[in-house]
This record gives structure tokens, C-alpha cells and sequence, in this order.
């Protein structure tokens, strides 16, 4: 699977080079290792694939939002770098500490309540790894079993049920989006009401893919 998403990467990163340079440009380089390790500090093991995709870009600088070069994910999603990885499952733990002990005296098994999932939004082992512009997150799911490497979308502030798995694996997103990319096919995320397909704008090192819907929405 690793050596496989290796390959993916490679062949994004060529696409963008050739098509839409000012994505590739925002791309930040490798994490450093530290960083990568620091993202879970020994409290559970990393998945394979994130550690490759830190790898090879330590999330992106979208120097122009949600909207502009460097968001090469469908609806707006921005990814992460290492220390954002890093604070986002470190404010989960904060988030977790402060329901519980708000909740936990009428209800003391709380700590058992939901497979440790807490007021449907924290998990110890979720890691935010993308975020689009109303908040909600994309998520790499560290718990034990078939979830482990799951990508989940949701964290909206309200939500009374917890986030739904969209991807098995990063390597499946990652995948996905090269098709979309180098095919123009569609990508259908749960929460937006129609699949979004890439489109470019600009022009020489200024191109970039912006996603549109079927109705012209940007993506």
C-alpha cells in the first residue's frame, strides 16, 4: 500500500507540474521526521500512509484561502502540516477532558460511552488532517481493527451523530484524486449536495484546479 501511494504522489505532483503549477508551488516540502512523530508522541502508531504523505509534503500554504492555488482537494478542503495534525488530535484530548467532566458525574460511565468516541465529535485517536471552510474536518481514524487509516469527514460544531467515513485509506483519497485530476471525473463528498469536478483556472505558473459542481458552484 505505501510503495503504491508513493507512486500516487509522484504522479499528482507531475500532474500539477504540468498543468497547474501554482498548486504544486503551494505544496510545502517534507515534514520533518520529529514533526511526524510528534503528531501522536508514542499515544498510538501512525498509519503508513500519513507518514508518506508527510513526507513528501508537510500539508500546503494556501496563500489565497479556501478558493486559490494549493487546495487541491474537492470543497475547499486545505490540508494540514504536521504540527497542525499535532494540535488538532492534542484539542481533541482537551476537548474529551472537558466534556467528561462535565457530563461524567450524572453519567459515570462515560468514559465507555460511544466506543470512546465523546458528544459524537472527539476521539483520542482521530486525526484532523483537512479543513474546508465552515470547520468541517477530515479525519484519519487511528483506532484499532478495520477503522485504522479510515478517512472520515465531519467535527461541525452541533453534529448529533459522528463523523462518516469517506475513504478507506488515504492511499483510496489519494487515488481518487488522481483519476479526478488526470480524467476530470467526479469526486462526491457527504454533506455537499453535488460531486465536484476539477476545472482549471489561470494561466502558465499561475494555473491552479479549482472544483466546480455540476451547477457551476466552485467546489
Amino acid at each position: 500500500m505505501t510503495d503504491d501511494l508513493h507512486a500516487v504522489l509522484a504522479r499528482i505532483d507531475a500532474w500539477l507540474e504540468a498543468n497547474a503549477p501554482a498548486d504544486l508551488v503551494a505544496l510545502n516540502p517534507p515534514a520533518a521526521k520529529d514533526d511526524i512523530e510528534a503528531i501522536a508522541d508514542r499515544r498510538f502508531p501512525l498509519h503508513p500512509d500519513l507518514v508518506t504523505w508527510l513526507g513528501r509534503h508537510d500539508g500546503v500554504t494556501a496563500t489565497k484561502g479556501h478558493g486559490g492555488p494549493g487546495v487541491i482537494l474537492p470543497a475547499g478542503f486545505i490540508l494540514s502540516g504536521a504540527e497542525g495534525m499535532r494540535a488538532g488530535q492534542r484539542t481533541m484530548e482537551e476537548a474529551i477532558a472537558e466534556w467528561v467532566d462535565e457530563n461524567e458525574s450524572e453519567h459515570p460511565g462515560l468514559r465507555d460511552i460511544y466506543d470512546g468516541v465523546y458528544g459524537y465529535l472527539f476521539h483520542a485517536r482521530w486525526v484532523p488532517i483537512a479543513t474546508d471552510i465552515t470547520g468541517g474536518k477530515l479525519i484519519l481514524d487511528h483506532r484499532d481493527g478495520d477503522r485504522f487509516g479510515n478517512v472520515l469527514y465531519g467535527l461541525h460544531g452541533g453534529d448529533t451523530e459522528g463523523p462518516v467515513k469517506v475513504w478507506d485509506s488515504l492511499s483510496h483519497m489519494f487515488r481518487d484524486l488522481l483519476v479526478a485530476l488526470t480524467e476530470g471525473t467526479e469526486i462526491r463528498l457527504p454533506g455537499y449536495a453535488d460531486p465536484v469536478t476539477p476545472h482549471l483556472t489561470g494561466t502558465g505558473s499561475d494555473a491552479f484546479v479549482r472544483w466546480e459542481s455540476i451547477h457551476g458552484r466552485g467546489g
